[in-house]
């Protein structure tokens, strides 16, 4: 029910823009209108949760060891046509994954390309020069790692409260 044009409408009455059978006509619309919206079948969120506990469920298992890069996608694909929000929160974990893919392969770049000026430094013919030479990469993967666990636990937190929420550092492959 669209309570706020119900109140506006009885302002109008109150006033006398509107009479009292308008008002009557008016009212009747807005419950005709109310019923057609609540008759209309919607489409079923599959295994028969809530659409909180759906977005919920789809960031939570991400953080299951060895699928959960897998199961949200899959999640995604059996509920996109069943909520709006559920195709966002969806696109919004496929861009993350696409994102973290594409820092890993930069990530690997970087390190591999930082070898050959170790190498040549003679930084490797000890062990606290080959430390040295990398130490960037432990603050790195320390970040990493901890993102990689707190954005999942806080858009699983944001599904069950039946928001959608997109990570944040994920560059927008699917809109």
């Amino acid at each position: 029910m669209n309570y706020k044009k119900l109140d506006e409408l009885n302002k109008l009455r109150q006033s006398g823009a509107l009479t009292e059978e308008e008002f009557k006509t008016e009212k009747q619309k807005l419950f005709a209108e109310d019923e057609t919206i609540n008759s209309c079948p919607s489409q079923e969120i599959p295994m028969g949760l809530q659409e909180s506990s759906y977005l919920a469920l789809m960031n939570f298992l991400i953080l299951v060891p060895y699928v959960g890069w897998i199961i949200p996608i899959v999640l995604w694909a059996m509920g996109k046509n069943s909520s709006e929000q559920i195709n966002k929160q969806g696109k919004y974990i496929l861009n993350w994954y696409i994102t973290w893919f594409i820092f890993g392969i930069i990530f690997v770049i970087a390190f591999v390309a930082s070898l050959p000026a170790a190498i040549a430094s003679g930084a490797l013919s000890n062990a606290l020069g080959l430390f040295g030479s990398i130490f960037w990469l432990l603050p790195v993967s320390a970040i990493i790692c901890i993102l990689c666990l707190i954005f999942p636990v806080i858009g699983g937190i944001k599904g069950l409260n039946g928001q959608v929420w997109k990570y944040p550092l994920s560059i927008p492959f699917l809109k």
